[in-house]
């Protein structure tokens, strides 16, 4: 009998050996799959940052935050380590992008450790807290779980990203834990004023570039814009501004993240008005797809919106058709407004209606005076006189 319980013996040890072995395995490879994902993060925010050329407004980027450490206690006097430094994100009307994030050093936000405790300092003093200024309307998710952690929608309000650790005292056998560290992503949604909604090649950039001192990508072939660009519309004695955002032309299925889709949405989600531009002679994206009139363009980007978010076409609109210098533009305009007043007056309100040239510069000042007024009465509700 004492041979057997020496060999289950021998093989309990053995379990428990291969039970110790299996398990410093799986926390080995734990650790090396996050290693891994802080390599790949870091990896696409270095790519992140090389493609972002000179001139363009930055509306999303990815950065680094750890929490301080706490500080180590000091057992001899029962001494208590200072408190890690938390980090916070903080909404300041200063800044219109995230340009200055994304040329911060390493953009790498870390808060300062807490002191030690010891002989002359019975209590560690705190870490200093570190603070990431954004504008309002600048969303923080969480890059390792997708998840949103705040959104930054109100002046000169701090939210809390990471809290920084407890300092060493009785209960951690008077150790400072390591800061926890995280990646997240800040996601510029409110950039303007004013949104320019329309399909590719519709002649967005064009007008900005009219309209204030911006200076926006120019061609004759859709997708010209792939960044958003924001321009300022001053008053002749610069006492207003209103800021205009030429955003990536959308593509029917936008709501679905088809082509640009989100990245266009998220933009408009949060502007005060809404400026669509529209070809008067209609759009056609490829040779695939039907041909539509100002109307029914009109139409499908109005129903793009409102499968992204319901209730978005509420907000003040203003349609200017575009390139009314083109041969039989007066009938395609006339066509236009009647066809919204008899099919879409009771769904979509529009404040109004203004043809306008790019090339000529028709109706240019007339658009300029409707968006300063609308910006200072935007709250005004709408009535039936003011729809075309």
């Amino acid at each position: 009998s004492s041979g057997i319980n020496a060999e289950y013996g021998s093989l309990g040890v053995a379990r428990k050996v291969f039970a110790t072995q299996r398990n410093l395995h799986t926390t080995t490879d734990l650790y090396q799959a996050s290693k891994d994902l802080d390599r790949k993060l870091m990896m696409e925010m270095v790519k992140e940052q090389q493609s972002f050329k000179k001139g363009e407004v930055c509306d999303s980027v990815s950065i680094y935050i750890r929490g301080g450490a706490g500080g180590n206690g000091f057992a001899r006097k029962n001494g208590v380590g200072g408190n890690g430094g938390s980090v916070w994100v903080e909404a300041l009307p200063l800044y219109q992008n995230l340009n200055h994030i994304h040329h911060h050093h390493n953009r790498k936000f870390v808060a300062g450790p807490g002191d030690h405790a010891g002989e002359s300092l019975v209590r560690g003093r705190p870490g200093e807290d570190c603070v990431v200024e954004v504008p309002p309307g600048t969303v923080v998710t969480d890059l390792r779980t997708g998840q949103m952690v705040c959104d930054v929608d109100r002046d000169n309000t701090r939210y809390l990203l990471q809290e920084g650790e407890k300092g060493g005292s009785l209960v951690n056998n008077y150790r400072g834990k390591r800061g926890e560290e995280k990646w997240v992503k800040l996601v510029l949604k409110s950039i303007a004023d004013v949104g320019l909604v329309g399909y590719p090649n519709a002649g967005k950039s064009s007008l900005l570039s009219l309209l204030s001192s911006a200076t926006p990508t120019i061609g004759s072939y859709p997708f010209t814009t792939l960044k958003p660009t924001v321009g300022h519309m001053h008053t002749i004695d610069r006492s207003q501004v209103v800021r205009i955002a030429d955003i990536p032309g959308l593509i029917e299925g936008a709501s679905d993240n088809k082509g640009l889709g989100h990245v266009f949405l998220q933009h408009i989600e949060r502007t005060k008005i809404l400026l669509f531009v529209v070809d008067v002679q209609g759009f056609t994206l490829n040779y695939r797809t039907p041909h539509r009139t100002p109307f029914e363009t009109f139409g499908y980007l109005c129903r793009e919106l409102e499968l992204y978010m319901a209730g978005l076409t509420k907000r003040p609109i203003v349609v200017a058709i575009n390139k009314m210098d083109a041969a039989n533009s007066d009938e395609a305009y006339k066509d236009f407004v009647n066809d919204y007043r008899e099919k879409l007056a009771k769904l979509v309100k529009v404040h109004s209606i203004v043809p306008i040239s790019c090339y000529t510069g028709q109706g240019l000042e007339q658009l300029q005076d409707l968006l300063f007024e609308l910006k200072c009465k935007k709250k005004r509700k709408i009535t039936e006189k003011d729809v075309v």
